[in-house]
């Protein structure tokens, strides 16, 4: 009995120590895969909020051009960029707009400008239509990464532009 005692007691001890080693192979595994989790994760976090400020970029420039286009003819630059600059969350949105209303033909399905600007009392080549006032609002944002390896990779400015028939 004494040497099955014994060899049960032997037994247990070599288990107690097996299991420190499965723990310290946890440990090491940890260590080497927490970093990575953690570049994902920062990844993904750079990547969200990279898409949530050209959201907000739209909204910003979608809501300039819905004041131009209540404001008509009389509309000015300050006014747009203020309210682009006012519509968005981000600091630091970098507004542009022609610096008065544009006269021109607009054409085809969907419809673009034509190249050339027109005056306003002219008559469009297709006959139907007289020339609109557009004016065209461009917005951009300078987006900062949340990693500090992800700064020189890529578009790093997020642009949005809109055009909006005034008339």
């Amino acid at each position: 009995m004494r040497t099955m005692k014994g060899f049960a007691l032997f037994r247990r001890c070599r288990r107690a120590a097996g299991a420190r080693d499965a723990r310290a192979v946890a440990a090491v595994e940890f260590a080497i895969a927490a970093p990575l989790l953690a570049l994902v994760l920062a990844g993904a976090t750079d990547f969200g909020l990279a898409m949530w400020s050209r959201s907000c970029l739209a909204n910003a420039v979608a809501q300039g051009a819905y004041y131009a286009f209540l404001t008509g003819t009389s509309v000015t630059l300050a006014n747009v960029q203020a309210m682009v600059q006012n519509a968005s969350s981000l600091s630091g949105v970098n507004v542009t707009a022609s610096t008065a209303p544009v006269c021109n033909c607009p054409s085809g399905s969907p419809t673009t400008l034509g190249s050339p600007k027109v005056a306003c009392s002219s008559i469009c080549t297709s006959g139907t239509t007289g020339p609109g006032e557009y004016l065209t609002i461009t917005a951009t944002y300078k987006l900062t990464s949340f990693l500090p390896l992800n700064s020189g990779l890529g578009n790093r400015t997020v642009t949005d532009t809109v055009t909006v028939h005034l008339q």
